[in-house]
């Protein structure tokens, strides 16, 4: 007798365990896991990306990587994926956090996912003051994007045009 009241005990402690679990995986089954890093948000006043957020955190490195070939290969400059819009958007501006601190927008899932990028040992890994100043493009491709055609800025211009001028005034 003995006996079958501690196996009815164990018993209905077994149950009551599994009524525990089985509810609160109903209660959290809402909620983001707790072991994931907080991804911060756009700190500009923005409330959007430019996908949705699940779609950014699958493919965030493709549009990049779209978006350098498009650059560095065709000249052509948008700001839709920009690495330096990304890094205007998430990071506050005047910040004294740096790519490697778990605070850091891109270093917050980097890190914890043990991917190493090196974005920035060339590109600003957060804005310089007065977004949009991060001073001049370290590829030197000073072009715009016109209708599928790359023209040279208005720089580059006068300086093609004044070697020209020399050009012509020695073939005089």
């Amino acid at each position: 007798m003995q006996q079958l009241n501690k196996r009815m005990h164990n018993t209905l402690i077994t149950i009551a365990g599994l009524a525990m679990l089985a509810f609160s995986a109903f209660a959290f089954a809402g909620e983001k896991p707790s072991f994931a890093p907080k991804v911060p948000h756009p700190t500009n006043g923005s409330t959007e990306c430019v996908q949705p957020e699940d779609e950014m955190k699958k493919n965030h490195m493709n549009y990049l990587l779209h978006q350098r070939d498009q650059t560095m290969h065709e000249g052509i400059r948008t700001k839709t994926y920009s690495l330096k819009e990304c890094i205007n958007c998430h990071v506050p501006e005047n910040s004294e956090v740096r790519f490697g601190d778990d605070k850091h927008f891109c270093s917050s899932c980097h890190n914890f996912t043990a991917v190493s990028i090196d974005c920035f040992q060339c590109h600003m890994d957060r804005p310089m003051e007065g977004k949009g100043t991060q001073g001049e493009n370290p590829h030197s491709a000073h072009t715009t994007p016109t209708a599928n055609k790359t023209t040279i800025s208005t720089d580059v211009a006068d300086t093609s045009k004044s070697v020209q001028d020399t050009k012509e005034a020695g073939n005089e």
